[in-house]
């Protein structure tokens, strides 16, 4: 079948739609890969999608009301989350491990008008709903859904491409969540720029690994099911065993692969990945965080050339994803630096910015983009809106939107952009102005190391140190990771303090919890 064109997406900027027409062509074709020989038809999950909004409707959803969903993974999850695009609601996917103060905040912050769960949840969760005066929805019993209409009345038509198609929460500086609102017309462009990038087809079937309270997830299920290809949900459980996750993902034939890179590099740790594992797949992308380079080699070696390897970069605020990078043996030859975030997908520009928005004068500044995917704001937070969302200087006359990333970049002869730093994430040292990146960067290249963190510790108002911790593949001490690093890092960079730890903690999203290991020096 042919995929919906440039005209018919335009044309169905609402995402409700826009689904439905995808779901006609594809209708029993497999939406949702469950298991071996086990899946849900894209007729089957539009039909559940409909009846599940005619049911959110009757218990008081309507358009641009926010929809809160404890989503397991389960037909019905992912029903609901198309469910409220076919209403026009924005939904939020929360997650169950989370501490009830933080979902407190994050409930207190978007107020929805529903919270709904398609499976039991934790006493403190249901009393943390109550708290904030929501009761929490279970879904209809399936006799109950089946007499619900399978199609909706024309009134979802009126749905548009600036309405909000979902809330995704990301941590806050202040320690209160913010919670990212990103358009239906926003979407569509991801999944068009994902269709061309990686020139996805109803043949394809693309792993689901991140949870769907993690940014990731959007391009999983945004570029699977309004492409017409199958998304392969894994569970908690399954991603969490190396052994398990590797299975599932070759017996469900997924031939596309998205995720931070702590994840690859974890199950290459655990030696689940070899040279003939996951025959099908084609492309594996990777982004979240930094990848270093050292490990992402061992990737490399593994899958070049059967498969595509891809670093991406994107802000939550810019709709997940918004370049790409296709590696070549060329990029290895520095084992020191970092992949470059490649070119900006169709429709994005860029520009670099000095501390007060003037265009950097060199090749490098904070990187602020622009461009249809850039969210709509930040939910019930003008203030935070206004700091991050700004005019572009070089277009004053149209006040053009641009969002501050915070990323600091470089710009090279080819016009290839690379991750520099973090402009939150620099420090001043005995005088010196230090990227915390560039030190975790020397760290990672050390052939014993295969995670390492940088923090700056306050020791007095007027003086701190720097404290490494670090995780190593083989026994090593401190005073070997310092000795080594005075090889590549002038004296005022080596950290004070280095402490090897067995494994570094994580958070839910799998990435290195800085929170955490800042926590601890705080408590010494």
């Amino acid at each position: 079948m042919p995929p919906l064109s440039l005209a018919t997406m335009a044309y169905h900027c609402n995402l409700g739609r826009a689904f439905e027409h995808i779901a006609a062509i594809h209708a029993r074709r497999p939406a949702l890969a469950i298991g071996p020989g086990q899946s849900v038809s894209y007729g089957e999950l539009d039909r559940c999608a409909s009846q599940l909004a005619n049911w959110l409707k009757a218990q008081g959803l309507r358009r641009r009301d926010v929809l809160a969903l404890f989503n397991g993974k389960s037909m019905e999850g992912f029903a609901l989350m198309l469910a409220a695009l076919k209403l026009g609601a924005a939904y939020v996917n929360l997650d169950d491990q989370n501490p009830a103060r933080r979902l407190g905040k994050i409930l207190s912050t978007c107020q929805p008008r529903l919270v709904v769960s398609d499976h039991s949840l934790p006493e403190e969760i249901l009393l943390c709903c109550q708290t904030y005066g929501k009761s929490l929805l279970r879904l209809p019993e399936p006799a109950i859904l089946a007499r619900q209409p399978a199609e909706l009345p024309g009134d979802h038509d009126e749905v548009i491409g600036s309405d909000p198609a979902y809330l995704m929460f990301t941590s806050g500086s202040t320690g209160t969540p913010k919670g990212v609102s990103i358009s239906h017309a926003s979407v569509l462009n991801l999944v068009q720029w994902a269709r061309d990038e990686f020139a996805i087809t109803p043949l394809d079937v693309l792993s689901n690994v991140n949870p769907v309270h993690f940014d990731n997830s959007v391009f999983d299920f945004y570029a699977a099911l309004f492409n017409g290809a199958a998304l392969a949900p894994l569970a908690r459980d399954v991603v969490a065993s190396a052994a398990d996750l590797v299975r599932r993902v070759d017996e469900l034939g997924c031939t596309l692969w998205f995720s931070v890179p702590s994840l690859l590099i974890y199950l290459i740790t655990m030696r689940q990945l070899r040279p003939e594992t996951w025959p099908r797949i084609r492309c594996l992308v990777f982004g979240g965080e930094a990848y270093p380079k050292k490990e992402l080699k061992r990737l490399f070696d593994l899958f070049h050339p059967r498969a595509r390897l891809v670093n991406v970069y994107g802000p939550t605020e810019c709709t997940c994803i918004c370049s790409a990078y296709t590696l070549t043996e060329a990029d290895f030859a520095d084992p020191r630096s970092l992949a470059p975030l490649g070119r900006l997908a169709a429709n994005f520009d860029y520009l670099l910015v000095s501390d007060d928005l003037t265009p950097a004068t060199d090749d490098i500044g904070e990187l602020c983009l622009l461009g249809p995917q850039l969210a709509i704001a930040y939910y019930n937070d003008p203030q935070r809106t206004a700091r991050s969302f700004v005019a572009n200087p070089l277009c004053t006359p149209f006040h053009e939107r641009m969002y501050r990333t915070g990323d600091l970049v470089r710009r090279d002869e080819q016009g290839l952009l690379s991750f520099i730093g973090r402009t939150d994430n620099q420090i001043k040292h005995l005088g010196y102005r230090i990227e915390l990146e560039e030190i975790e960067a020397a760290m990672h290249a050390l052939p014993q190391v295969t995670r390492a963190v940088a923090i700056y510790q306050r020791v007095r108002e007027q003086h701190g140190q720097i404290v490494a911790f670090v995780s190593a593949s083989e026994p090593t001490t401190a005073a070997a990771i310092r000795d080594s690093l005075r090889n590549s890092l002038p004296a005022y960079m080596i950290p004070g303090q280095v402490e090897v730890l067995a494994e570094l903690p994580s958070n839910a999203n799998g990435k290195v919890d800085r929170l955490a290991l800042a926590q601890q020096l705080r408590a010494r």
